[in-house]
């Protein structure tokens, strides 16, 4: 008997907790927004009593007019909710979504692309040292790689059968000159221009004439400032007409080169201003697209980009980038009103209407925002000031055509935003909705609505998944269950 009471007590106490739990979740949901009072004659004789209340399975198989005799769902059996058919939003219903309104609105916009690169030669600053006869090395003063030498500075000296010839004829022309004078000139001439052509520089040439003795062996110097890259000159070895014996590279400017993805080829222009980023220095590097290759990898599907960059030197005097290095790229591109780029040195053609990033829903293919607005008279409003909403204001799904994403200029990452580049809507449907095209002041829900849409999908309304509404749709409503 003892047990049969105890268990009729803990029967008792279930039913009247679930009476005081609907009761408090009665007083806390506001009354007229996604669940409202069921009950009533007009309800229980099949008929909608409110021409905007529906009938909904919580599980989103049927959206119904009316409510059938038994209270379910045809489909799973279980016990239809009431909701609402509204559009609109009380400050009670505001709060409890937590909605947050900005306003459509032009303003500079710009679009950034992070691209990783890799320190490399500036091609038209390297300079190769051949031999232009075949000799021998009879002495090498730039011994090793990496060696860091002047315009004019000594390199090597070659001995030649040939070069030593092409000296005594220099000497016979310069004799014959200061004997004949004008009469012997092109002779001179001609000695000395194939000593330049041999490689032999104006000073020693000069000293061959001061002198006027032949040097056994001749000095080759280095043409331009720069870094020993490449060395195959060997003190004593004998070297072919055309042997390479030094490779010389300026890096006071090098290059960058750089892997873009194809989509993101449009945002890249030849001329734009690129900010490099250092791992291993606090000071950015500017630099400039010099080229961009017309041609695109069909493995990665990328193109490769250059990137001329000043190379500066340190207080040690190295150079603050080294060939190889990898480093982070970050190019600006300012968009114009149309959300096209806008070309280096030129000035934007307007600033595009913008929507943040928060206020967009996207199924990847379809995008849609939420706008609100007041209605009088059959005419809407459909620009609002966000910080003092009505009492009562409509919301409204907006297909839009975006463009992609970027950020405020000068502004901080947190600014992401889309330029607007059109309505996504038939004739008709514009004249329905008063939304000739998407102005600047236009109220938009920057928070709050996916529950929006939510409450669209459920109450059978058109909304990011369902655009003709959810009511006859096709789409299996256990899917995913």
């Amino acid at each position: 008997m003892e047990f049969l009471k105890n268990m009729t007590s803990r029967k008792a106490v279930v039913p009247v907790a679930g009476v005081v739990a609907g009761l408090l979740i009665g007083f806390l949901l506001p009354s007229g927004w996604i669940f409202v009072e069921q009950g009533g004659p007009s309800d229980r004789a099949g008929h909608m009593a409110d021409p905007d209340v529906q009938y909904a399975c919580p599980m989103f198989c049927v959206i119904m007019d009316q409510m059938p005799e038994d209270r379910r769902c045809p489909v799973c059996g279980m016990d239809l909710t009431v909701v609402s058919g509204k559009s609109t939003l009380n400050p009670q219903e505001r709060r409890m979504v937590g909605l947050e309104v900005s306003t459509i609105s032009r303003a500079p916009l710009s679009r950034t692309i992070r691209v990783v690169g890799e320190v490399d030669y500036d091609e038209t600053r390297l300079t190769r040292i051949t031999t232009r006869m075949a000799g021998w090395l009879q002495k090498v003063w730039a011994d090793t790689t990496w060696m860091s030498v002047k315009k004019g500075q000594k390199l090597a000296a070659i001995y030649s059968p040939e070069l030593y010839a092409a000296q005594q004829e220099y000497l016979i022309g310069l004799r014959a000159s200061r004997k004949h004078g004008e009469s012997s000139a092109g002779l001179l001439e001609a000695a000395e221009r194939r000593l330049e052509l041999l490689g032999i520089g104006e000073q020693e040439i000069a000293e061959l004439r001061r002198t006027q003795t032949v040097q056994e062996s001749v000095v080759l110097r280095s043409p331009r400032d720069g870094l020993i890259v490449e060395r195959q000159a060997l003190e004593g070895a004998a070297v072919k007409k055309g042997a390479v014996l030094y490779t010389v590279a300026d890096l006071s400017h090098v290059w960058v080169q750089a892997e873009v993805f194809e989509r993101d080829l449009v945002w890249i222009l030849e001329g734009q201003d690129v900010r490099l980023e250092l791992q291993n220095h606090l000071a950015d590097i500017e630099g400039r697209v010099a080229f961009i290759d017309p041609v695109i990898n069909r493995h990665t599907r990328t193109a490769r980009i250059r990137i001329e960059v000043p190379n500066p030197a340190g207080a040690d005097g190295s150079r603050l980038l080294r060939v190889g290095q990898r480093v982070d790229a970050w190019i600006d591109s300012r968009m114009n009103a149309d959300g096209r780029p806008v070309r280096p040195g030129a000035e934007p053609e307007g600033d595009p209407l913008t929507v943040p990033r928060s206020a967009v829903l996207s199924t990847g293919r379809r995008t849609v925002v939420y706008l609100l607005f007041t209605e009088s008279m059959g005419q809407r409003d459909y620009e609002l000031d966000p910080k003092a909403l009505p009492e009562t204001v409509f919301y409204q799904m907006v297909p839009l055509r975006l463009g992609p994403l970027g950020r405020r200029a000068g502004g901080g990452m947190d600014e992401d935003l889309y330029p607007v580049l059109g309505l996504v809507l038939t004739p008709d449907e514009r004249e329905k909705l008063q939304l000739k095209d998407i102005t600047k002041g236009i109220a938009i829900v920057t928070k709050g609505n996916l529950l929006l849409d939510s409450q669209a999908q459920l109450s059978g309304k058109p909304s990011l998944l369902f655009p003709e509404g959810s009511r006859g749709s096709s789409a299996d409503p256990h899917a995913g269950h």
